[in-house]
């Protein structure tokens, strides 16, 4: 048996749905009383988390382009201990190099996270889904480098046996399981906006399907087929523990309009001392007693932008906030609502806290998350002049400036993805701090409050 049982589930097809097939597997687990841990590829905030509506865990995130080997194995290795198995799921490297008219530099350029790189980090078995209503005119993708295959949307038990005798026999890859057409489930997913979640009895419809073909046994067998590796099975030296242990008091927003944040990042905060209380800046007067730094976090607030503009209070609190000299920490649509006004894709401004001079506009075409680094200009208490930040732009949010405020990145192409004013710090790059420790320690060390508001540029 092995100490940490585990898989990669991936996808080799740049246009499949990893959704449906892997949700169904959780619940498939979940109900024989396995209990799961999700992980991500990239630290890419997901439209929808099934994994917490099955476990009730949420989803946690690595990526080899923001961690170092050592850190992303202690992550994991602190996550997946609340479960019997883990899964990180995401995109095969195969999948990014059918992408396209790309050039191989742009795609390395744009790629971030690697799935096969954190498969060679954490040893990882790999199960690789295929799409076989992708495949046309008997074209078939290339071999993949996996253990084993998931089938998904096949038509029936025929034509399950058929791509099964298939793909074994051209590629010798055993399939172990895979998922029916289930139209509805998958238009009732399609239907689901950002920040909800499915229903159980979606998940349950999943899960049936997918054991008409598929034997959770043929799953724990390849995940239990590996020991944890003896060199990074014993606690590792750890980045985290050279970062200060304070007792900052961090307020994070967290309601309908915020909900975007990763979870690595408030665990490790409150692991170094933080003090990490929620507050609703719909329905909430005032911020939690004694906070240093406000962290809002991204969601929907294009959604809920007249409820934001009608709670006074929680508008004045932040002003306040902001003119004692005090930290917020805004990115994507937190940066939205502490702008001046926010625009939806109707056009329509709603007045929002003014922090910073800018409007914020919702892009009418959704957009892809795109990695991206850039350099700090300046001092700030989230880092030094010449320090490298990593993340993933949110093209969602445009900004037009009205006004002064400071670009804080060093980069041209990059000026307004980090803009500030005063100790209030706005990001259009969603950054996983948990996943760059240097970063972390600028919300854990104390900061000095700033000049007040009138007395500064």
């Amino acid at each position: 048996m092995s100490i940490l049982p585990r898989l990669a589930v991936g996808t080799i097809q740049p246009e499949a749905d990893l959704q449906p097939i892997v949700w169904g597997l959780l619940n498939a687990l979940e109900q024989e009383g396995v209990r799961t841990q999700s992980f991500l590829s990239r630290a890419c905030f997901k439209p929808c988390d099934g994994a917490a509506v099955i476990s009730g865990h949420t989803a946690r995130h690595l990526d080899s382009w923001l961690m170092s080997p050592d850190v992303c194995r202690n992550a994991f290795l602190r996550s997946a201990s609340a479960g019997d198995l883990a899964i990180v799921e995401g995109k095969y490297d195969q999948a990014a190099r059918q992408c396209c008219d790309r050039s191989k530099e742009q795609r390395e350029k744009t790629a971030g996270g690697s799935l096969d790189l954190l498969c060679e980090w954490l040893d990882l078995p790999r199960v690789a889904v295929v799409d076989v209503q992708l495949i046309t005119n008997c074209h078939l993708p290339g071999r993949p480098a996996a253990d084993a295959l998931l089938l998904d949307r096949v038509s029936g038990e025929c034509d399950f046996h058929r791509w099964q005798t298939i793909l074994e026999s051209l590629w010798g890859v055993p399939v172990i399981g895979g998922l029916g057409e289930c139209c509805v489930l998958r238009k009732n997913i399609a239907g689901l906006s950002g920040g909800n979640k499915p229903a159980r009895e979606w998940c349950d419809g999943l899960s049936d399907e997918w054991r008409q073909y598929s034997s959770v046994s043929n799953v724990m067998q390849l995940a239990t087929r590996l020991g944890t590796p003896g060199e990074w099975s014993r606690p590792q030296p750890d980045e985290h523990f050279s970062l200060p242990h304070s007792t900052v008091h961090v307020a994070v927003a967290y309601d309908e309009a915020f909900h975007c944040y990763f979870p690595d990042t408030l665990d490790m905060l409150e692991l170094r001392g933080a003090k990490v209380r929620v507050f609703s800046p719909l329905r909430d007067e005032s911020l939690p007693a004694e906070t240093d730094i406000v962290y809002l976090g991204c969601g929907s607030p294009h959604e809920h932008a007249a409820a934001l503009a009608e709670n006074h209070c929680m508008l004045l609190a932040l002003k306040q906030h902001v003119c004692s000299g005090k930290r917020i920490y805004a990115e994507g649509g937190g940066l939205a609502y502490l702008c001046q006004h926010l625009e939806t894709a109707d056009g329509k401004r709603t007045p929002m806290v003014g922090a910073l001079r800018a409007v914020a506009k919702r892009n009418a075409v959704r957009m892809p998350p795109t990695p991206v680094e850039v350099t700090l200009a300046g001092e700030s208490w989230l880092g030094t002049a010449g320090t490298k930040l990593r993340g993933y732009r949110n093209s969602n949010w445009l900004l037009e400036p009205t006004g002064c405020i400071t670009r804080l990145a060093q980069e041209a192409d990059c000026e307004l993805d980090l803009i500030g004013r005063h100790q209030a710090i706005g990001s259009r790059i969603h950054l996983n701090f948990a996943a760059q420790p240097p970063l972390l320690g600028g919300f854990l060390r104390p900061c000095p409050a700033a000049l007040a508001w009138g007395e500064t540029k």
